[in-house]
C-alpha cells in the first residue's frame, strides 16, 4: 500500500509539473516583444540611431499621401507640427505593383469602410485583412496595405551552426545560405545570389533572386550614412558603378534569419488639430501602423498595414489627453512648495498596455 501511494504521488508531482510547463509556454506563446531596441518610423530619409534597430516601411507613408493629395489637397499642416510633417509631405514613396497594394482615404458618409474592404477582397481574396473601424458621417479615414510573397525559386540551406551576430546588442542568431558553395551542388541556389560589389569580407553587397521579377532584394553590410535614406543613396549608387559577378568555389553565404510582428502608434500625431482650410475642425484621433516581416531559406514575406483617421472637434467638448510631456505635483493647500513634484518627459514611469 505504502508502494501504491508513492507511485501515485510521483505520478501527482510529474502531472503537475507538466500542466505548470504547459500553462508558462502558452503564456509565453501569447505575449509579443516589446522591441525596446527597435525604432519605427513613418518615412525614410530619417536619421540611423546609434543603438537601435531602424524600421521603415511604406504604408504610413502612402496612407498619408491619400489624405494629402485626395482629402486635403494640399501639404497637410497642423497645430504644434511635428518635425515629421514635412518629411510625409514630401511623400518620398516608390513605385509598387498595382496587385500588391490598396491605398485609399474618404468619408464615413460615403461608406469608405466598405470601399476599402471591396478592394481588399478584390485583389487578395480570402486572406484579405478586415478594417474593424465605426465612423461617423464626418469622419475622415486614409488607410493602406500592402503585401509582398517573395519566394525563392530554390530554397537555400538552412544551415544548423548559428553565427555571432556583434552589434549593440551581441547573440547568437539563426542563419541560412550556402555553407560552402560548389557550382555542380549548388547551380540553383547559386544563380539566386549576385555579388553586387565587393570590397572585403566587412564590405560587400548583394543580390537575391525571388520567383518575383519586378522585385529586388539587396542585403548590404555597408557603414551607414547620416539617414537611412542617404544610406540607400549610397548603396544605390555604389552598385551603378561596381562590376556586378557571382558566387565563387568555396564562398561562405550566412544571412541571419529575420522575424518581427510590430503594431506602433505614431503618438507624435495624436490630437494635433490641422490647420488647413475647410479641415480646421478636424484632429488626428489614429495614426496606426502594423509591420510583419520574415526572411528565411524559403523567401521574404511582408504585410504592412496603416490607418490614419481624421475626428471632427465637437463644438462644445475639449479633449485632455496626456499624450505629451507633463508636470504632476502634490502639494498642501497652504504651503508654498509641493511635497511631489513629477516632469514625466517619456515613458518610463507609465504603465504599458498590457502590462500586469
Amino acid at each position: 500500500m505504502n508502494m501504491l501511494w508513492k507511485v501515485l504521488f510521483i505520478v501527482f508531482i510529474v502531472c503537475i509539473s507538466f500542466a505548470g510547463c504547459q500553462s508558462g509556454n502558452e503564456k509565453h506563446a501569447e505575449e509579443k516583444p516589446t522591441y525596446k531596441a527597435t525604432t519605427i518610423v513613418p518615412y525614410l530619409d530619417h536619421a540611423i540611431p546609434q543603438t537601435n534597430n531602424l524600421i521603415y516601411c511604406t504604408t504610413f507613408q502612402i496612407a498619408w499621401n491619400e489624405l494629402k493629395n485626395n482629402i486635403i489637397k494640399a501639404d497637410i499642416s497642423m497645430e504644434k507640427e511635428p518635425t515629421m510633417v514635412a518629411f510625409l509631405n514630401a511623400a518620398l514613396v516608390g513605385k509598387i505593383a498595382e496587385n500588391d497594394y490598396v491605398a485609399l482615404a474618404g468619408f464615413g458618409k460615403d461608406n469608405i469602410v466598405a470601399t476599402i474592404h471591396a478592394e481588399l477582397e478584390k485583389k487578395f481574396g480570402a486572406s484579405a485583412p478586415s478594417v474593424h473601424i465605426d465612423m461617423e458621417e464626418d469622419e475622415i479615414l486614409a488607410y493602406a496595405y500592402l503585401f509582398k510573397n517573395l519566394l525563392f525559386a530554390t530554397e537555400f540551406e538552412e544551415i544548423e551552426q548559428s553565427i555571432f551576430f556583434q552589434g549593440s546588442a551581441d547573440a547568437d542568431v539563426e542563419v541560412f545560405g550556402i555553407k560552402k558553395y560548389e557550382q555542380e551542388l549548388h547551380v540553383k541556389t547559386g544563380k539566386q545570389v549576385t555579388v553586387l560589389d565587393y570590397q572585403d569580407d566587412l564590405d560587400f553587397i548583394l543580390e537575391l533572386t525571388s520567383t518575383s521579377p519586378t522585385d529586388v532584394m539587396v542585403l548590404a553590410m555597408v557603414e551607414p550614412q547620416n539617414t537611412l535614406l542617404e544610406t540607400f543613396e549610397a548603396v544605390e549608387a555604389r552598385i551603378a558603378t561596381a562590376k556586378s559577378g557571382a558566387l565563387k568555389k568555396d564562398d561562405v553565404l550566412k544571412i541571419p534569419k529575420i522575424m518581427f510582428d510590430i503594431e506602433h502608434s505614431y503618438d507624435e500625431l495624436m490630437n494635433k488639430t490641422l490647420r488647413n482650410k475647410g479641415f480646421t475642425e478636424y484632429f488626428i484621433a489614429k495614426a496606426d501602423q502594423s509591420i510583419r516581416f520574415r526572411l528565411d531559406q524559403k523567401g521574404a514575406l511582408l504585410e504592412s498595414e496603416a490607418e490614419l483617421m481624421l475626428k471632427k472637434n465637437g463644438t462644445d467638448s475639449r479633449y485632455f489627453v496626456f499624450s505629451q510631456p507633463f508636470m504632476l505635483y502634490l502639494k498642501e493647500k497652504a504651503a508654498d512648495f509641493p511635497y511631489l513634484a513629477i516632469w514625466v518627459n517619456n515613458p518610463e514611469l507609465l504603465i504599458r498596455t498590457g502590462s500586469d
